[in-house]
């Protein structure tokens, strides 16, 4: 295979469900092709998702002829259970990540459900290929490291320069279409005011968004989010109509901020 450009893929797309018991946290885990600089083919995966989703996850890269050893670099965007929890299923791959977000992470906010103190102890297990990249870092030719911090203290993106235009694939620097939309992020863990710019920072990039969790989209200038395609989600176990099942309609953006955020420090 001959790429003119780097190529983008969901391999699963990214959901915003939720419950009154709890997240679902189906992230978008999506995989960038492209040529290094001696011609030679690559694979990124930028997130991995958590281990309730790792047989989907398994037979999405056998769909597409790959399997876990295809992946040379495995990009986490941040360190939160929900991106990161699959890291481990990748043995020859380079993790890539944030220095802010690797230094966080052995110290995370009592009040940071998101990064519990057990993601210290997994990363500290593959230390030996963690590589920090930080604001313009290249990957491979025509794939950058954004920097987007805000919604965790080294909350990165990556840039792709493919033959349709810049994707931005923004883990939860932009969780969905309403995020973009109304220029706030909907869970901060980190600093409010850094997120909100980080917002407006890829959006001035992208031509293409690809969140953290929802389908990928172009934003019009009207506010219009234009999705690549539709959702294809089937729950199982339940059924319209069952007793006790409330099916409740988008409420639009409901920010929630960490309590305790004003008390974030990064540990020496």
């Amino acid at each position: 295979m001959r790429l003119s450009s780097p190529d983008v893929e969901i391999v699963l797309d990214g959901y915003r469900l939720g419950s009154d018991q709890g997240s679902v946290a189906f992230c978008a885990i999506t995989l960038v092709e492209g040529l290094d600089d001696h011609g030679e083919l690559k694979r990124i995966l930028v997130d991995t998702g958590h281990t309730g989703r790792r047989s989907a996850l398994d037979a999405a890269l056998r769909q597409r002829g790959l399997t876990r050893d295809s992946i040379d670099t495995v990009v986490c965007t941040h360190a939160h259970w929900d991106h990161i929890e699959n890291v481990d299923i990748f043995p020859r791959a380079e993790i890539a990540l944030h220095p802010d977000e690797r230094r966080y992470v052995r110290r995370p906010h009592r009040n940071d459900v998101a990064c519990p103190e057990w993601i210290d102890d997994m990363l500290a297990r593959y230390e030996d290929r963690i590589r920090t990249v930080t604001e313009g870092t290249v990957l491979l030719p025509g794939v950058e490291i954004v920097s987007a911090p805000g919604h965790s203290a080294g909350t990165i993106a990556v840039a792709v320069a493919t033959r349709d235009g810049i994707a931005v694939i923004a883990g939860d620097s932009i969780q969905n279409a309403t995020v973009a939309r109304e220029g706030r992020n909907a869970l901060v863990f980190w600093n409010n005011e850094q997120a909100t710019k980080s917002i407006s920072k890829l959006l001035a990039i992208g031509d293409i968004i690809y969140p953290g969790h929802d389908l990928p989209f172009r934003l019009h200038a009207d506010g219009r989010a234009e999705y690549l395609h539709d959702m294809e989600l089937t729950l199982t176990g339940v059924e319209a109509g069952q007793p006790g099942l409330t099916l409740q309609p988008d409420l639009g953006l409901q920010q929630t901020i960490m309590p305790g955020i004003e008390e974030q420090r990064l540990p020496d």
